[in-house]
């Protein structure tokens, strides 16, 4: 029996669990249904608890008060007038500048244009025009001498002695020409080589004061001519004044031919048509002006071009020369005289050699 009863009382024990598990399982069940039931008031509770929260952290940050007038807002399309702007305000000193900016590239940019305008008018080189000489015809096949010098000075003068030839040496050089025949001409006389026996052109580069103190009178003193290609900037620069050129040139004696405005490397500009032009024909409407005649001859500086350059001289003139090479001949290239350079150290057997 008490086996009996234990077995009895382990039942109880066994169902009292069960009753346990079942209450439990039956509170977990009404707490979800009460979740669930009262989620949306347990969401509201919560964001009002962040928001609560979130205020509180902000309260603790010290924000600026920032001036309504300060509160510019930018229309892009629209901007707002400078003189409507306050200066202290800090934004629109930002605006203030920037206006000041614009103005201020608006007005390098108007004189950038305005600067460039006057410098193309400037550079733009006189038109072509016609040159009154003889009309060109084929001449008999002859060499003829064309001589290159380019100052002249008794003195040892350094930098680059060679180009001052003695004025003493040219006088003799000069004498043995007439002496011995020899006709000296200009380019206005090149068509008429067929009728001159012995030809040979003086001709003298750059123009040098020297050339009017040194040589002219050797010239007036054998009534002889000879040609200056003219460097229209060495006017100036050489103190080879206006009135020289003017009484040269009326002496009929000297006759003036270009040299361009400033003595550039042509090769190197030859692909900028308007400083081309500019250089190469500007120069002869400028010598123009000053001697009232026609420019037909033009000395490429250096002797330094290319085919462009050379095109570009045959719109101005009817010559173009070299300086070097020797002789030249009447059937060479007239864009490509050839012409034999003087030095200061050639003697006079060397300049009768020279001649032929």
């Amino acid at each position: 029996m008490k086996w009996g009863a234990k077995t009895i009382s382990m039942k109880k024990f066994t169902n009292i669990i069960k009753i346990s598990w079942v209450f439990l399982f039956s509170a977990f069940i009404i707490f979800e249904v009460y979740i669930l039931a009262n989620a949306s008031k347990i969401a509201e509770f919560s964001d009002e608890t962040n928001e609560a929260y979130e205020e509180a952290e902000l309260a603790e940050i010290e924000i600026p008060a920032i001036p309504l007038a300060n509160l510019v807002i930018e229309d892009i399309d629209e901007p707002e007038p400078a003189n409507q702007i306050t200066q202290n305000e800090p934004k629109t000193e930002v605006l203030i500048e920037a206006t000041e900016i614009e103005t201020t590239i608006e007005m390098a940019i108007e004189t950038t244009v305005e600067t460039t305008i006057e410098i193309a008018t400037e550079t733009t080189a006189e038109p072509p025009i016609e040159n009154p000489i003889a009309e060109p015809k084929e001449l008999a096949v002859k060499n003829v001498p064309i001589l290159m010098y380019h100052t002249s000075s008794e003195q040892d003068l350094g930098g680059l002695p060679e180009l001052y030839v003695k004025p003493s040496e040219f006088e003799k050089q000069l004498r043995y020409l007439i002496e011995n025949g020899f006709t000296l001409c200009t380019f206005e006389d090149y068509y008429r080589l067929d009728e001159i026996a012995k030809p040979v052109f003086i001709t003298f580069d750059d123009g040098y004061r020297e050339n009017y103190t040194e040589i002219f009178p050797i010239l007036k003193k054998y009534n002889v001519k000879m040609t200056i290609f003219l460097l229209f900037n060495n006017i100036e620069a050489e103190n080879f004044t206006v009135d020289m050129i003017k009484e040269m040139s009326d002496s009929g004696l000297v006759k003036f031919e270009s040299h361009t405005l400033s003595h550039m490397d042509l090769s190197v500009i030859s692909s900028n048509d308007v400083l081309l032009a500019s250089e190469i024909g500007k120069s002869k409407s400028k010598i123009e002006e000053i001697t009232g005649k026609t420019v037909i001859a033009f000395a490429y500086p250096a002797g330094k071009f290319n085919e462009s350059v050379k095109a570009k001289a045959k719109e101005y003139y009817m010559f173009g020369l070299r300086a070097d090479l020797g002789m030249h001949r009447t059937d060479f290239d007239l864009f490509e005289i050839r012409r034999i350079r003087i030095n200061r150290s050639a003697s006079l057997a060397d300049f009768i050699n020279y001649v032929g």
